[in-house]
């Protein structure tokens, strides 16, 4: 039997093909774009998500009996400027997974969801998996979306569809435009940052890895008590915090971050992780320090800034 992971040669995914090898897992890794994989156990697939035929006859050839769903386009800021491009990636991509794995006896999928599939929720107190949801961009939209779907094939077809609501997500391997990553690039060129608004704004990070252990734990459960869990590092910091800690961590770096909220983006209470320690055994492993050294020295040698 195997895995199949797709966005396999993302971010993240990445990271959880590492630790499914290591653990002996048989890994179907399934991307857009073909990419090979020589290590014994992981077989590389070339496929588009809406391709259900595809789907079909992977799952069929590789005798996969779960699937960990990390694909699909994902910035926020993003499905702002392509809000269609972003539906069509996310929600209807992800239809397609579920419908692959339905018709082919597939019952486990871990789905990535995101803390965007909330918007804004009340900054003073803990925010648990049933927490009103009312997302405010296109991507936020797409993974509420495809929460409740999950929830739907659950019930209408004995699936065991669970998604994972991640907060953000850092370390070695993220590309894409971010907050955090300016501000590590600009430390390391001895560059002043400034952000004129937004030292007030909180975060919840969490490591990659932890990120990964997560999805894996989600997957293996003998019995999922629930569609939906928190996943996060456990630890809220606000913009200011972050540059403190980043002062530390990079000498000579300078961070004059102002008061007040970032605009457009979510504002949300800290993480009750109950659910997810209680049902999948997931405790943050990595704390924001450890992780933000991984991340800079990965920055570091990768941009060769000295």
């Amino acid at each position: 039997m195997a895995t199949l992971v797709t966005g396999a040669r993302g971010f993240v995914g990445r990271h959880l093909v590492d630790q499914l090898v290591s653990e002996g897992t048989t890994v179907v890794s399934y991307n857009r774009d073909y990419s090979e994989d020589t290590r014994e156990g992981v077989y590389a697939v070339q496929g588009e998500l809406f391709d259900v035929s595809r789907l079909t006859e992977t799952i069929a050839k590789y005798k996969v009996d779960r699937i960990i769903h990390t694909a699909g386009q994902s910035h926020p800021g993003v499905s702002i400027e392509l809000p269609w491009t972003t539906f069509a990636a996310n929600a209807e991509g992800t239809f397609a997974v579920y419908e692959a794995a339905r018709t082919s006896g597939v019952r486990r999928i871990v789905n990535f969801s995101s803390e965007c599939a909330l918007g804004n929720v009340e900054p003073s107190l803990p925010v648990s998996e049933d927490a009103h949801a009312e997302p405010t961009t296109p991507y936020g939209v797409t993974k509420l979306a495809n929460e409740h779907m999950g929830r739907v094939y659950n019930s209408l077809y004995g699936m065991e569809i669970v998604s994972l609501r991640v907060t953000e997500v850092f370390g070695p391997g993220l590309w894409m435009p971010s907050l955090l990553g300016d501000m590590i690039r600009a430390g390391l060129k001895g560059q002043r940052f400034v952000l004129e608004e937004g030292g007030d704004h909180p975060f919840q990070f969490i490591y990659v890895e932890d990120v990964a252990t997560a999805a894996r734990l989600a997957a293996a459960v003998p019995t999922p008590q629930q569609a939906v869990y928190n996943v996060s590092g456990g630890r809220r910091v606000d913009v200011t915090t972050l540059a403190r800690l980043l002062e530390k961590l990079i000498p000579g770096s300078q961070f004059d971050v102002r008061p007040g909220l970032i605009p457009q983006w979510d504002v949300q209470g800290e993480y009750d992780l109950t659910a997810s320690k209680r049902d999948l055994g997931y405790v943050p492993a990595w704390s924001l320090e450890d992780g933000l050294i991984e991340q800079i020295e990965w920055i570091r040698s990768t941009e060769k800034i000295a």
